[in-house]
């Protein structure tokens, strides 16, 4: 029997790559061994780093089969090691780093609608935060539409309240889904595009870190766990299985999870859950693994033993008989794409479609030049685009320069974030799209390569490829973008009762183009007029400044940018995700900004800043009027604070930045003659020095998930709750996500707790905002959010910052 996905649609991977990627008779043969696997197994977990690629590779490189990684989250909600993003654009920039690591351990990915709110403490309050009934529909969805024979859960489905309630939900979603997939009353909506499908059965994958130490683990009794040796040596590829999972595990790059290679015999082990019971330690007990189809069975064996290394290119006719008799057969598109990509590699046939633009708009007229290289050893004849024909030959490119005109209305973006979530959903109106990393609408040219009797299309997607002399090629997606897009410097502003300047950057992809930008805003703000700006190049950007006066006190609303440009009008943003380990990114929004008028006192202090692993917190102070100076740790001189009041050390600088370390004594020296040093959230593993203030500081792992949480001032008539901003109760509400995270554990009786809070049924904690005198100055630590809280122009946030930080004013 052929397994058919019912046309599994694989937006990511039906387009042949633009990319120049060697590929070795051994990769090509692997790939040939996964051609005639005929078994799904899916793993399923809730967030973006959850899945153990040791498994995920063993799956595919000693067992040959399809696994595909079904994260509950694109983890929206999580901390960013290496830049600012947060929200959607994290979301971006993970969802590309999981692509990236399926690539190395060569499985698939697949995602439910659901949103990463953040931290959660039990599955209880997750599937309250979710609408539980969708989430559920799209797991049974993945399995109808994937088929996998095992499914096996990340986490433990009876740890409620134990682990991250994200990650107990996805196993017990995955639990009612196994049976729930099987059954043609669940989810009959469904049925209309796939048929009901029933696992086999089900495991979860336990580890040491679930019994707290490997010494625990080495002593608990193991007599119903099923184990796995992922520490396999593929000789035919020259590295073993974890050192693949590796390199996979690595390209989690915002969530620092670069790491060593392993080598060498290693277990992993499996605990039954559902389904079929094993009589042996052989997970696919029962499972036919190939295709029982006769004639089909009995090419792909001739095919796999016919291989020759040192000679791919003899497989051709073998693969056209495996691609038509896939074809005759109804096969699905991951066979049929699998099949097209190996006849590429062993014919050493590469397709290249080029533009060195990065964006287009509609009816613009770009460059692009194709290649079709053909270092087989025999003629191939091509037909471009169903039109020229060209015979192009052994060891011979055929390359052709045109003028392209972009006719797609279509503007890229990503099509999970075209509309508002709900719910803690995001919104995805085609059925048929729900659980796809992501829908490549690419411009792409149409090539056939006429094998005698067997013609196979290729669509290449139009790419960007640049030449940098230090690093080479780098090739990027083409996007298309609206003729006009409009950003402001940041996301809130917030005003003191005075008017402001308010930058909007406004970025032409139309020559020789003129444009009116104004500012639209409710009657509560005076704005300055429009402007008209000219631009002659593609690309280019100018700054634009208006005045922006409030009218009423505590005034709260938007305010929107627009730009008009011949009868047309244009009110959108450009948001690009762009780092060297993914494709860059873009989302295209509303022109938008929060602006708010508070009655907000801000201290006259002189502010430093030194980076951790990447906040707003610079640009939020910026924004209502203060100076802050971000200090390079590579170039310290411990002199350049004397010439500071305040020194902000950024998020997990104790975890990402090695040189702090080195310089803590100039740090509290610098407090002992009279300065603040504000120390925010640091997170208590993997601290580079366990000196992380000038007295007894250390951390624990607790937070207040809870964003509503009631804090109770413990010094109520402390400062930092009076001067220069009276702080009350009012001021805790509407803070976003969370209060905070990985607060104090134990302190010096010179640090003074101030705020005591608890998630619900919880004790309260008292380590959330700490501040002590040290000598002449004041050293504060925090595990408040406000590097959430400050960008997402919190009110009340902003004025408990702005007492901490008066507590620096040497008046």
């Amino acid at each position: 029997m052929i397994k058919f996905l019912g046309g599994i649609a694989l937006f990511l991977s039906l387009f042949i790559s633009a990319q120049s990627v060697s590929y070795s008779s051994s990769e090509i043969y692997d790939d040939l061994l996964r051609l005639q696997n005929n078994t799904t197994v899916m793993y399923l977990a809730a967030h973006p780093d959850d899945e153990n690629t040791r498994i995920i590779s063993w799956l595919t490189h000693e067992k040959h089969v399809d696994a595909i990684y079904l994260s509950l989250t694109r983890g929206d909600g999580g901390q960013n090691l290496i830049g600012t993003e947060k929200g959607e654009l994290l979301g971006l920039l993970r969802t590309q780093e999981l692509l990236e690591a399926r690539k190395v351990d060569k499985g698939r990915q697949w995602f439910t609608r659901a949103l990463d709110f953040g931290y959660s403490k039990t599955a209880t309050e997750t599937l309250k935060f979710w609408d539980k009934q969708q989430v559920l529909a799209d797991v049974v969805w993945a399995i109808r539409k994937n088929k996998p024979e095992i499914i096996i859960t990340r986490f433990d489905p009876n740890s409620n309240g134990e682990t991250h309630g994200h990650h107990t939900a996805s196993a017990l979603l995955a639990m009612e889904a196994f049976d729930l997939a099987g059954d043609p009353k669940a989810f009959p909506e469904q049925l209309k595009y796939v048929k009901v499908w029933q696992p086999k059965r089900m495991f979860y994958n336990t580890s040491w870190w679930f019994f707290g130490s490997k010494e625990n683990f080495e002593k608990a009794d193991k007599s119903d766990l099923y184990s796995i040796n992922v520490g396999t040596y593929y000789k035919t590829l020259g590295t073993s299985n974890n050192e693949i999972s590796s390199k996979a595990r690595s390209k989690h790059a915002c969530q620092g999870f670069g790491m060593a290679l392993e080598r060498g015999s290693d277990l992993e082990y499996l605990k039954f859950l559902k389904g079929d019971k094993l009589k042996s330690n052989d997970i696919f007990e029962g499972i036919k693994l190939y295709s029982d189809d006769g004639i089909l069975k009995t090419q792909m064996d001739k095919l796999i033993s016919d291989y020759q290394f040192s000679n791919p290119e003899l497989s051709l006719n073998q693969l056209l008989q495996v691609y038509d008799l896939l074809k005759k057969n109804n096969a699905d598109d991951l066979k049929l794409k699998q099949v097209k990509d190996l006849i590429l590699k062993t014919q050493g046939i590469y397709f290249e479609w080029m533009t060195p633009n990065g964006f287009g708009t509609l009816n613009q007229e770009i460059t692009a030049q194709l290649e079709i290289a053909n270092r087989s050893n025999a003629t191939i004849n091509v037909s471009i685009a169903g039109k020229e024909n060209k015979e192009i030959l052994a060891n011979e490119s055929f390359k052709a320069t045109e003028k392209l005109k972009i006719d797609d209305p279509k503007i890229s973006n990503p099509y999970w974030l075209q509309e508002t979530p709900k719910n803690n959903l995001y919104v995805v109106n085609n059925p048929q799209d729900i659980g796809q990393p992501e829908i490549l609408n690419p411009v792409k040219k149409a090539i056939t390569i006429n094998f005698g009797t067997t013609k196979i299309d290729y669509d290449i997607p139009l790419k960007q490829k640049t030449v940098n002399p230090s690093i080479g090629e780098r090739y990027e997606p083409f996007y298309t973008v609206p003729s006009f897009v409009a950003n402001f410097d940041q996301d809130n502003f917030i005003f003191s009762n005075q008017p402001k300047q308010i930058t909007v950057e406004v970025e032409s992809f139309v020559v020789n183009s003129s444009a009116k930008v104004s500012l639209k805003a409710t009657k509560d703000w005076k704005v300055s007029e429009p402007q008209t700006i000219d631009f002659k190049e593609i690309g280019e950007k100018k700054k634009v400044l208006f005045n922006v006066e409030p009218i009423s006190k505590n005034a709260n609303s938007f305010i929107e940018a627009i730009v008009e440009s011949n009868g047309k009008t244009y009110n959108q943003s450009l948001n690009v995700v762009d780092y060297p380990h993914i494709d860059r990114q873009i989302w295209i929004k509303s022109a938008q900004a929060k602006i708010q008028n508070l009655d907000l006192k801000i201290p006259d202090v002189k502010i430093a800043y030194l980076k951790g692993s990447g906040d707003e917190i610079p640009s939020s102070l910026r924004a209502i009027g203060l100076t802050v100076d971000e200090l390079d740790l590579k170039n310290w001189n411990p002199s350049i604070l004397e010439n500071y009041d305040v020194l902000i050390l950024g998020i997990r600088i104790y975890n990402t930045q090695p040189e702090i370390a080195l310089i803590n004594k100039d740090l509290w020296r610098f407090v002992e003659n009279g300065g603040l040093v504000i120390n925010q959230y640091n997170v208590n593993r993997g601290l580079l020095t366990n000196e992380i203030a000038p007295f007894k500081l250390k951390l624990g792992a607790s937070r207040i998930s809870e964003e509503d949480a009631k804090l109770k001032f413990l010094v109520p008539n402390s400062p930092v709750f009076n001067i220069p901003n009276t702080i009350t109760e009012k001021d805790m509400d509407h803070w976003v996500q969370e209060r905070g995270l990985y607060f104090a554990d134990d302190w010096d009786q010179k640090l003074i707790p101030l705020l005591e809070g608890n998630d619900t049924g919880e004790s309260p904690q008292k380590g959330i905002l700490l501040a002590g005198k040290y000598g002449k100055g004041t050293y504060v630590y925090t595990g408040l959010s406000f590097f959430r809280e400050l960008p997402a122009g919190v009110p009340g946030a902003y004025k408990l910052f702005m007492n901490i930080l008066n507590l620096g004013s040497r008046n």
